[in-house]
């Protein structure tokens, strides 16, 4: 069985998905690269390109191993029933490439969420520091300013108060 590690390892992210390489999708099923991307090819309406999508080159450039094809979670299992004899170990890495999944986009959302209190945190030392902040209000006094109020306000409010 695949450990969800050894997919986590092997796992990109690509196109806003969660992607296994062809190589390391075909070594976990015990079959060539070149055979199942010949599957691939023989059946183009099985496999859409938001599920099984051909690498580009500049993402083949990125990536060390530079694979041709990228296989997320939904599309590994549409090879279901298209590989005879591999049905046992495509079962056991679903659920290992769905915990390898969870945890990547776990780690991408955390990320997200450390990088935005690092910024907030930055506004609140430069704030303490003194040094101007962005789109902060202007300062204003703290307290009750008698300059403010139209004249004659404060003798108003004491005769309504006494009558």
């Amino acid at each position: 069985m695949a450990a969800p590690v050894e997919i986590l390892s092997r796992l990109l992210w690509l196109r806003d998905a969660a992607a296994l390489p062809d190589a390391a999708l075909a070594g976990q099923l015990g079959i060539e690269p070149q055979a199942l991307a010949a599957l691939v090819k023989a059946h183009p309406g099985r496999f859409p390109e938001a599920l099984v999508f051909h690498l580009t080159a500049a993402e083949r450039q990125a990536i060390p191993e530079a694979p041709v094809l990228a296989f997320t979670e939904a599309g590994a299992a549409l090879l279901t029933g298209l590989l005879p004899g591999s049905e046992d170990r495509l079962l056991t890495l679903l659920p290992a490439f769905a915990e390898a999944r969870h945890v990547l986009t776990d780690q991408a959302e955390l990320s997200a969420r450390v990088a935005a209190m690092e910024q907030k945190l930055d506004l609140v030392l430069k704030a303490l520091q003194g040094e101007e902040v962005e789109g902060a209000p202007p300062e204003r006094p703290i307290g009750f300013l008698a300059d403010d109020l139209p004249k004659g306000l404060k003798a108003k409010q004491r005769t309504t108060k006494k009558g």
